[in-house]
């Protein structure tokens, strides 16, 4: 009997990292128990598109042809392939049985992070990365749409698939590598589409590294699975759903496509969401060697974009510093700080590399219109900070002696800012 209780413990002693993991995943079940919803919305945008399914179920052709049509009760700025292939499942499932099998994408989501974290850290030892990728559990976003059955979930799982066959093939591409990787990416594009302008990443990535002629018949594999969605956007008027996709009733393409606005919006989200893991010690000194005509062009870049900033300060999203901002001093002062701020450690974390800017302006693309809400980027930031971008991750992460403070207080901290949000606002 002692031996076995000496074996028990030898086995929680060597796996308690991993047992902290699933036990991070039991609390999205216990979050699906009681109808957890950390976004706020992510109750009403399930269950109103779960209607969509519904409906398709009834009626495909009318509802696939009015697909986004507010005035017909089917208004959605989403892809209707995930709808269409939910309702296959409510045919034969209920909603809650639907909603409980969907928490399961959130534990592949956080095991594909830590096997691409794997593939890019190889010699850094695999109980930190599984840390790390426990973040995917503690992401509030993420933890609402596995919960509640939202296409962009989906999405991120095909778009980190794609990560992963990238970090694993990168070295040795060749043409069905490499359509391994843009599969998985414009299979995220069909499901969430804001996923496609990743594409362009990936691409570039592999022109540097396969022959010509491959490249052209990429393009060619490429072109011949999206002529489905090139036949569903000719029958829709692009300029009309595009702008009933703003949220804001009114709002004009010209402020839509604000680059001031995401400029500074995404700057604040990027700086928010690696606050886990940047090394502030190492970004100061970073800092102190930027010479002064680099920091007069970065500041002059900044008052640039406030000139033209005009993002909206009520309700329609802009991150947790524009909130914060906005709701304790009514004005963008405290926001204008920290994206100021936020572009300075961008400068010093990208380091002068084609990838990281290549990358930078990918974010703004991905969020072509006006409205910018923080569950876009949570916790894709994160994701792609660790798996994508070329930054000095010892140095910021695993040479700390209090990188485990760091990284759970930063989270205690999202939480406190989601739930004062629901007490107080």
């Amino acid at each position: 009997m002692q031996i076995k209780k000496n074996s028990l413990k030898e086995i929680i002693s060597n796996n308690h990292y991993l047992l902290f993991f699933l036990l991070l995943y039991l609390t999205v079940l216990l979050g699906f128990y009681f109808d957890e919803d950390n976004l706020g919305g992510a109750i009403f945008d399930s269950t109103y598109h779960f209607k969509i399914s519904e409906d398709f179920n009834k009626n495909f052709l009318y509802t696939f042809e009015n697909f986004g049509d507010r005035q017909k009760d089917l208004g959605t700025r989403n892809s209707p392939v995930f709808w269409i292939f939910l309702s296959i499942f409510e045919k034969y499932f209920s909603y809650d049985i639907i909603r409980f099998f969907n928490t399961f994408v959130i534990f592949a989501i956080a095991i594909v992070f830590y096997k691409s974290l794997l593939l890019k850290f190889k010699n850094v030892q695999s109980y930190h990365l599984l840390i790390l990728s426990s973040f995917i559990f503690l992401s509030p976003s993420l933890r609402s749409l596995a919960i509640w059955p939202y296409s962009l979930i989906w999405g991120l799982f095909f778009f980190l698939l794609s990560i992963f066959y990238y970090l694993k093939f990168k070295d040795h591409l060749n043409f069905n590598k490499s359509s391994i990787i843009l599969l998985n990416v414009i299979f995220a594009a069909y499901i969430y589409p804001a996923f496609s302008v990743f594409y362009l990443f990936y691409f570039l990535e592999i022109l540097k590294k396969i022959k010509k002629l491959d490249c052209f018949k990429l393009l060619l594999f490429s072109f011949l699975l999206s002529i489905p969605c090139i036949i569903y956007l000719a029958s829709k008027d692009l300029n009309t759903t595009f702008t009933t996709s703003q949220g804001i009733q009114g709002a004009s393409l010209s402020r839509s496509l604000n680059i001031s606005n995401k400029i500074l919006i995404i700057s604040s989200m990027f700086l928010y969401f690696i606050l886990p893991v940047i090394n502030f010690k190492e970004i100061f000194l970073k800092f102190k060697k930027i010479s002064f005509i680099k920091v007069i062009f970065i500041i002059f870049f900044f008052l640039a974009n406030i000139y033209f900033f005009n993002f909206p300060h009520e309700k329609w999203g802009g991150g947790f510093f524009h909130k914060v901002s906005n709701i304790l001093f009514e004005n963008n002062y405290l926001f204008f700080f920290s994206a100021l701020f936020s572009i300075l450690i961008i400068y010093i974390l990208i380091e002068k590399k084609f990838q990281n800017y290549l990358l930078l302006i990918i974010l703004i693309l991905y969020n072509p219109q006006l409205t910018i809400y923080i569950k876009y980027f949570d916790p894709l930031i994160f994701i792609i900070f660790l798996t994508l971008f070329d930054f000095n991750f010892k140095k910021h992460f695993i040479n700390k002696s209090y990188k485990y403070y760091q990284f759970y207080g930063v989270i205690l901290f999202y939480y406190i800012g989601v739930y004062s949000k629901k007490i107080f606002f």
